[in-house]
């Protein structure tokens, strides 16, 4: 995929995800997501801040990073906004979804990952299925090598062999765990699978360096 494809996805995916949101009765928008602290409401808020964050707004973030790290910072600012409400979130997403750009100073490649994997953090606990694109999930997956470190999955990455049954994607050393990719992603981002759709000698190991950290 070149950069224009990514983009496309990028977009496609923040407007499928508004049309999930819509659909949503208020007492779902409250309910906690797979981010620890988190909300339904402060994710989808954060998914749709990323085209907003220009230049002059990203000068405003990133001293807060030197006081409350980049995980608290971003926690912070994903619960000041989803304080906006649904209605205020969901015009965002009318008015910025289609825009083809992420932070300032971000590349598309996060902007994908943190797309595609946030959006799994909002339907999975409201027990929705969205299908990630098989094709950017790859290119995710393949990101994940190196920045899935920073998300809690450093001892997984190093620890087992990962092996797409959907799509040509193998990776790592170690016990093999194959399963959907979509559930490779989760698992390289940090995050807990389902672990039923995942086979072989490596799950037991990798759910113990799960439940461990």
């Amino acid at each position: 995929m070149d950069t224009g494809e990514i983009w496309d996805v990028i977009v496609e995916q923040r407007q499928e995800l508004a049309g999930i949101l819509r659909s949503l009765p208020p007492e779902l928008w409250e309910r906690d997501s797979l981010c620890d602290g988190w909300k339904v409401k402060d994710v989808a808020a954060h998914i749709i801040s990323a085209p907003q964050l220009t230049p002059s707004a990203m000068l405003k973030v990133v001293p807060k990073m030197f006081i409350h790290g980049y995980n608290g910072t971003t926690l912070r600012d994903g619960q000041r906004r989803g304080q906006l409400g649904s209605a205020a979130i969901l015009e965002q997403f009318e008015q910025y979804a289609a825009l083809r750009r992420g932070p300032a100073m971000v590349g598309p490649m996060e902007t994908l990952t943190d797309t595609l994997v946030h959006t799994q953090d909002i339907v999975r606990p409201l027990g929705i299925r969205h299908d990630m694109p098989l094709p950017a999930a790859a290119l995710v997956a393949q990101r994940l090598e190196k920045t899935g470190i920073m998300l809690g999955a450093r001892k997984i990455l190093r620890s087992v062999k990962m092996e797409a049954v959907d799509w040509e994607f193998t990776a790592g050393h170690g016990p093999l765990l194959s399963g959907p990719l979509s559930e490779l992603v989760m698992l390289r981002s940090g995050r807990t699978p389902d672990w039923q759709r995942l086979s072989g000698p490596g799950v037991q190991l990798a759910m113990g360096l799960q439940r461990a950290k």
